[in-house]
């Protein structure tokens, strides 16, 4: 073979070989970009949380006791009471119109009763005069104790006749009292605690009838939250548990514990118009209560309760959990490659999840992993 010859093929070599490898290097499996945390261990706490509003243990309504014209009240929603205050005042209401034949009807009533209280009265008198007469007979030894016994109790039931027809025709004048007839005088509603008054139901001079709420007091050194869980939820919760509520508009959180999880559910309408289920937990304020003066009742607030603690848990960031095979898995590093691995969860936060097992401390996962990472797949971690 000639030198030309040679150095052709050489050539043709050389060019086979770089061609060869551009092509391998074109199919060959390039790594995908990933983001990627420790499993790292602290404390961990599992939770759940829920919207509800602040209000006051222990509020009192105070009602009419009469019926009649309520004062106007001068209390104000803020101002302070003290127990045994006068708080309002209501005069008895007078008594209506009568028109002519109702009142025609109500004096021939009267004249009725006029005379069945004199008809009394003379029997009352018949009565009490036999009963002498007997009395003096019996002294003398001319009349038998049978008969004094008897114009006694005949004396005794005239008598009470006669009181029950004076009581009838006093019922009957009574019914001829007018409008122009005072009502009496004023009634004064005092304040069964002390505390603050919260609402003012009736503002205004109006009648009112018997049983009419007029002003609630309430003491807000009582103040609690009413959070409005999902049953499902509401059953984890066991009175005592640690709480806190947040979010409520001022600064850090207000500590409370659970103080009861009232028995009875209800159903809401999601905001998008779901049928929930929920349960009212009544969560107590444990903090100063410096830390809350500014909350009231009504204030619209966010409760956390802690169902468990762990001091030392293994964590992982919350993007790394994947769904899989009815659980969870991640993607944990292995030489290079994301592997699927199915762990079991414990708590879960909105920024992390314990992992009870399938992992171990010092290894890596991938974090919000994209559809180019599967099973088996190279991946490159990012810089931080």
């Amino acid at each position: 073979m000639s030198s030309k010859s040679f150095t052709r093929w050489i050539l043709i070599g050389a060019v086979a070989i770089v061609a060869a490898g551009g092509i391998a290097l074109m199919f060959a499996p390039r790594p995908v970009a990933v983001d990627a945390q420790p499993v790292t261990t602290g404390p961990i706490a599992e939770s759940v949380y829920d919207q509800g509003q602040a209000r006051v243990q222990e509020a009192y309504v105070v009602a009419s006791p009469v019926a009649g014209r309520l004062a106007r009240p001068n209390l104000k929603v803020g101002d302070r009471v003290q127990a045994g205050s006068v708080i309002a005042r209501i005069t008895p209401a007078a008594p209506a119109l009568l028109d002519p034949s109702l009142r025609a009807q109500r004096q021939a009533a009267v004249a009725a009763a006029s005379a069945e209280r004199d008809r009394a009265a003379a029997e009352r008198l018949r009565a009490s005069q036999a009963l002498a007469r007997v009395q003096r007979l019996a002294e003398l030894g001319y009349s038998s104790r049978q008969s004094l016994d008897d114009a006694r109790a005949a004396a005794r039931q005239a008598a009470a006749a006669a009181a029950a027809t004076e009581a009838s025709l006093n019922v009957a004048r009574a019914a001829l009292i007018g409008p122009g007839a005072s009502g009496g005088g004023a009634v004064p509603l005092t304040a069964p605690a002390s505390g603050y008054v919260t609402r003012v139901l009736e503002p205004s001079e109006r009648t009112v009838a018997v049983g009419t709420p007029l002003i609630e007091i309430s003491d807000n050194s009582g103040l609690e939250a009413a959070i409005e869980f999902l049953s499902q939820d509401a059953v984890r919760i066991r009175e005592g548990m640690a709480a806190e509520v947040y979010d409520w508009g001022g600064s850090g959180v207000i500590e409370a514990r659970v103080r009861r999880i009232e028995p009875q559910g209800f159903t809401k309408i999601s905001a998008l118009g779901v049928e929930e289920q929920r349960a009212i937990v009544l969560l107590q304020f444990t903090g100063p209560p410096a830390e809350w003066s500014k909350l009231g009742p009504g204030y619209r607030v966010w409760g956390r309760v802690y169902l468990r603690r762990e001091s030392a848990a293994m964590k992982i960031p919350l993007g790394a959990l994947q769904r899989h095979a009815g659980g969870w898995a991640v993607f944990r590093i292995e030489a290079g490659h994301a592997r699927l691995r199915p762990v079991r969860i414990g708590a879960l936060t909105d920024r992390e999840a314990e992992v009870l097992s399938g992992l171990g401390r010092g290894d890596r996962v991938v974090v919000f992993p994209s559809d180019a990472v599967k099973d088996g797949v190279l991946v490159k971690v990012r810089a931080p």
